[in-house]
């Protein structure tokens, strides 16, 4: 792998990394914020076979949890010490984060699933606009482009859009990001023609209007990734599909319509408060429907939505909203209220040039889904903000509807 790095004046540097190195008999902790810092760390270290904490330390949480706690130091690290060489956190999006144990086989075996994947576009370049600390980025970002051999990996700590775009623009190129980059790209005016390319997304999914959006106007091929730190990668699809299929050695099936998953991938020890056995299968929040070909993803069991006797998920209202003019972030909440008649109801934070009206809101849902029969309100903020991978969790209110 020869390795590409563009500094923020966007000069390039061409690094040589030292893959063999000494190793300390412990946990030790990488989460440099520099991407050039944290490759320079991480893998030759992996390839030596260190055992390795990655987490955000932008995560506060996470943050004095590692400043208070040595992983070292946990009861019954004995047990993992053996089989496990990376300890992965979640976002955290539902509560404190939970530490997911990875073996280095977990990852392995997954690698040759996604070299798979994406062999027939004779990769020679990947360019990565996610953060290295998260499974996804790691796996596709990181051990990927090692994993292909001979391809030139291209870093920079904040691609901006067009950036992307720019360096996508070389023949036979890979780009590992996810669905706000995806979303960014389809707003911009530059429109080029990446036939030969390929674009992963990951961390969530895609509404099928932005996935066709975005192919039509580049010309280009879109692969999105479903799974977790938990499970590692679980399914996949290509183009507007609505099927995901499983990945080569993952056994999907349902319980009580919640997907239920076995596979190599999966982490044999979780942390959450103390270390425990993952057992399989692996009983996710997911709602999923089950089809011939693969299944059909409901959504996550607390974020699913019956409008017109249909069970939408509330990512898909997100991702319409968006569509109108003036809107630029949705994020839906599923409220409850026992004390009205109509204990279920709907808050809508938008961050928006503008106040919409409630019946345009109406008239949206309605062309997608049918009459919203859930009541809602509509909360205006100065700024919806992102984690390190994309997904939304902060901002501040202007004013309600």
């Amino acid at each position: 792998m020869i390795l590409e790095f563009i500094h923020s004046d966007n000069s390039r540097e061409s690094i040589n990394l030292n893959l063999d190195v000494p190793i300390k008999n412990e946990w030790i902790n990488i989460s440099s914020k520099s991407k050039l810092d944290f490759i320079k760390e991480f893998l030759p270290a992996y390839k030596s076979g260190q055992k390795i904490v990655l987490f955000d330390s932008n995560h506060k949480q996470l943050l004095e949890f590692h400043k208070q706690n040595n992983i070292n130091d946990l009861d019954s690290v004995d047990k993992v010490n053996d089989t496990c060489q990376l300890l992965f956190f979640t976002s955290g999006s539902s509560g404190f984060p939970v530490g997911a144990f990875k073996s280095k086989e977990n990852l392995e075996q997954e690698l040759k699933v996604l070299k798979g994947l994406v062999e027939n576009y004779k990769i020679k370049q990947v360019i990565v606009s996610v953060p290295f600390v998260h499974i996804y980025g790691v796996l596709a970002g990181l051990l990927l482009p090692l994993y292909l051999d001979g391809v030139k990996l291209i870093v920079k700590d904040d691609f901006l859009p067009y950036e992307i775009l720019e360096e996508a623009s070389s023949n036979n190129s890979l780009i590992i990001t996810t669905p706000v980059f995806i979303k960014a790209l389809s707003k911009i005016n530059d429109s080029k023609s990446l036939t030969s390319g390929l674009f992963i997304s990951s961390t969530g999914p895609l509404h099928i209007d932005d996935v066709t959006l975005f192919e039509s106007k580049f010309e280009t091929n879109l692969m999105q990734l479903f799974g977790s730190t938990e499970t590692g990668g679980i399914a996949y699809k290509f183009g507007s599909s609505n099927i995901w299929k499983a990945m080569q050695g993952v056994n999907v099936s349902t319980n009580e319509e919640k997907l239920s998953v076995s596979s190599a991938f999966i982490s044999p020890y979780i942390f959450s408060e103390k270390i425990t056995k993952l057992e399989q299968p692996f009983i996710s929040e997911d709602i999923i429907e089950l089809d011939d070909d693969g299944f059909i993803l409901i959504g996550r069991s607390n974020k699913i939505i019956k409008i017109a006797g249909k069970r939408i998920s509330a990512l898909q209202i997100e991702s319409i909203l968006e569509m109108i003019d003036g809107v630029e972030k949705v994020i839906i909440e599923l409220v409850y209220k026992k004390e009205l008649l109509r204990s279920e109801q709907i808050m809508i934070t938008m961050q928006s040039s503008c106040k919409i009206d409630k019946q345009t809101i109406k008239k949206r849902i309605k062309k997608y889904y049918g009459v919203l029969t859930i009541p809602f309100n509509v909360k205006y903020v100065d700024k919806i903000d992102h984690s390190a991978m994309g997904k939304k969790i902060i901002f501040t209110t202007k004013y309600s509807t």
